[in-house]
């Protein structure tokens, strides 16, 4: 799957560049007004992003009577095409991970139209048939630090002695930060902190356990499509501050997610522009988005008709009702 995403972007890269080259021989040749140009989407890596894109993509094709064309890139590249006007609109910028962001804004280099969503949390979570029902094991497990007072029902199974609490890939600053988190709350003595290889492979841990109505504990995030597919709870921590955050204390921050365009986009789409600033989500509807994918193993344009025909108030608030009546036409 790496692979075919890796060759993926190389291939959508290389369209970018012809789909600029395309829109630089228009503007020199006169042909082509800026408006008739293919929208140009900035994706990232990961499927939160593709389902969004799909989504808008539905309604501004049949809705508004655009093109949408839709290119891989990282982060940076997505803020440096955004400041050259070579990507139009990004879904899911993580404001947080851009660290010129408020001056970019402040200066216009692009613009905000929505917050996408802003109600992402990460952190350790537990099955929620751990700690709530009838059945619950651990009914008074709210909290990381009530960890200590749980570490066997979690046995290591190299180390049955202690409890094990997987986390994900070094390298990613969330396990960096949970590195610091097991010293400072002194989970080392009760448990031993696993780190995997990558996001799929923590994904299956934490499946094997639930579909076997086991105990887990270990490091997740929203929105996933582990989060649209299973009942957990995330555990309990003090509030976020940076000052604590280098210590490893307390909860990880909630990023501002947003829906961002190029400074001259509003001008050329006044009405498409309008219909993204009332494109506001959340990560549980994300999350079940990303479960239907992984459910019925189909791909994000499937994924984001199936949104649009289960949240049908929700969208129809974003649009204009002549956009409306065409769209539910067009995903019956």
């Amino acid at each position: 799957m790496n692979a075919i995403r890796k060759m993926a972007g190389l291939l959508a890269s290389i369209m970018l560049i012809f789909i600029l080259t395309s829109c630089a021989t228009d503007g020199e040749n006169g042909k082509g007004a800026t408006d008739e140009k293919p929208i140009v989407f900035g994706e990232g890596d990961w499927d939160s992003n593709a389902f969004h894109d799909q989504v808008v993509k539905i309604i501004i094709e049949e809705g508004y009577g655009g093109q949408v064309d839709i290119v891989s890139a990282d982060t940076a590249v997505m803020i440096s095409g955004l400041k050259r006007k070579d990507i139009d609109v990004v879904l899911e910028l993580w404001s947080d991970n851009v660290p010129t962001y408020q001056d970019d804004i402040k200066n216009g280099e692009y613009v905000e139209l929505a917050v996408n969503f802003d109600d992402n949390m990460q952190g350790l979570y537990v099955p929620t048939y751990m700690v709530e029902g009838d059945n619950a094991i651990a009914p008074d497990l709210k909290t990381v630090e009530d960890l200590k007072k749980y570490a066997e029902l979690f046995p290591d199974p190299e180390e049955p002695e202690k409890g094990i609490i997987y986390g994900g890939p070094e390298g990613w600053g969330a396990t960096e930060f949970l590195h610091k988190k097991m010293k400072a709350y002194g989970l080392e003595e009760y448990f031993n902190f696993k780190t995997i290889d990558s996001s799929a492979t923590l994904s299956a841990t934490l499946a094997s356990a639930y579909e076997k109505g086991q105990p887990w504990v270990g490091y997740n995030w929203e929105p996933t499509w582990i989060m649209g597919l299973y009942d957990l709870t995330l555990l309990e921590d003090t509030p976020y501050s940076a000052e604590n955050y280098a210590k490893g204390v307390g909860a990880f921050a909630s990023v501002d997610v947003m829906v961002v365009c190029a400074n001259d986009f509003e001008e050329r789409h006044p009405e498409i522009a309008g219909f993204l600033k009332n494109y506001t989500t959340s990560s549980s509807l994300t999350s079940a988005g990303l479960a239907y994918m992984q459910s019925n193993e189909v791909e994000a344009d499937e994924a984001a008709r199936w949104f649009l025909k289960e949240n049908e108030d929700l969208w129809k608030s974003w649009v204009t009702e002549e956009a409306y009546g065409k769209i539910k036409k067009a995903i019956q």
